[in-house]
């Protein structure tokens, strides 16, 4: 072999044995292994975001009354999921990481909606959706924690990767492991509260999600999601102060069952309604009784126990 030939290989081996990844490899290498440990959705159950009504329907239109499954209503979840890919701040604060938070019961975080425009995010979550679970031991390969520590990231876990702030370096990293489609994943999961709800003796929300059965008690308090897209729903809704019944059955029943609720003095929050005066006082909107508000809420409250 001549000397050119040898220093030429020995060169080559020398820079792929230490070659960094590149952009491709690494979201690659992340997504991989974050891969392995996404849980999925078994079974569609309803999840709630409270706001006020003017922050889900078209601009100067928060007194119209429009379809429960208008298109501003996924356009918004899209909007808020997408804060995941982001730069964000310090002062950019939220429950667990940037999305769209939703809870597992609609009364729990009703305080975060109008009290008189109020608006509320119901959806249907979709069998096989993707999820992030609440693990904050996500751990990276040390391979790849070393790349990103290469390129001034000192993170050594996802949990704290996708709820980076304030740190440019690492920003880019989640950008490359999240994606501008943000297909890495359809939501996260973890434990905020579970409110008590008619019909539900107990909660056992991991029993709807595709977990290792040997790890099924660490998501025995996983009932709260931050949604990062329209993926994780099979059906997205918005009820405000102004909904009525219209051709969506799925959308009348949750009319029907926040009217239950308020109707039978179900509510947490005595200050806080769950339907309007003007919902409350309109007959097509029928409020479901106490044994109706229970078989609804086993069908869709994820979790719910008799």
């Amino acid at each position: 072999m001549n000397l050119k030939l040898s220093l030429a290989l020995a060169l080559s081996f020398s820079t792929s044995a230490f070659a960094a990844m590149n952009d491709v490899q690494l979201a690659q290498s992340m997504r991989a292994e974050l891969g392995k440990s996404l849980i999925t959705v078994k079974s569609p159950k309803l999840i709630f975001h409270w706001v006020d009504a003017s922050d889900i329907m078209p601009a100067g239109q928060f007194n119209a009354s429009l379809p429960a499954t208008g298109p501003s209503f996924a356009a918004y979840v899209n909007k808020q999921g997408s804060k995941i890919f982001r730069a964000r701040n310090g002062k950019d604060y939220d429950v667990e990481g940037p999305g769209l938070y939703l809870a597992s019961d609609p009364l729990s975080t009703r305080s975060y909606g109008g009290q008189k425009s109020f608006g509320l995010i119901v959806g249907l979550l979709r069998p096989g959706a993707k999820i992030v679970p609440g693990d904050r031991n996500l751990t990276m390969a040390a391979a790849i924690a070393s790349e990103i520590s290469a390129r001034g990231c000192a993170l050594t876990t996802y949990a704290e990767l996708l709820d980076v702030a304030d740190s440019p370096k690492c920003t880019k990293i989640k950008q490359l492991l999240v994606g501008a489609d943000i297909s890495f994943a359809d939501a996260r999961i973890y434990s905020y509260s579970q409110g008590e709800i008619e019909g539900c003796r107990t909660r056992s929300p991991f029993k709807e999600l595709a977990v290792p059965a040997s790890r099924a008690r660490d998501y025995e308090g996983n009932d709260t999601f931050v949604a990062y897209s329209s993926r994780a729903f099979s059906e997205i809704m918005g009820v405000t102060h102004k909904t009525t019944v219209s051709g969506h059955a799925l959308s009348n029943e949750i009319l029907s069952y926040l009217k239950g609720l308020q109707v039978n003095n179900l509510i947490q929050f005595a200050q806080y309604g769950v339907a309007s005066p003007e919902q409350l006082s309109n007959p097509a909107i029928k409020a479901m009784s106490k044994a109706e508000i229970a078989k609804f809420s086993q069908k869709y409250i994820m979790g719910c126990n008799l």
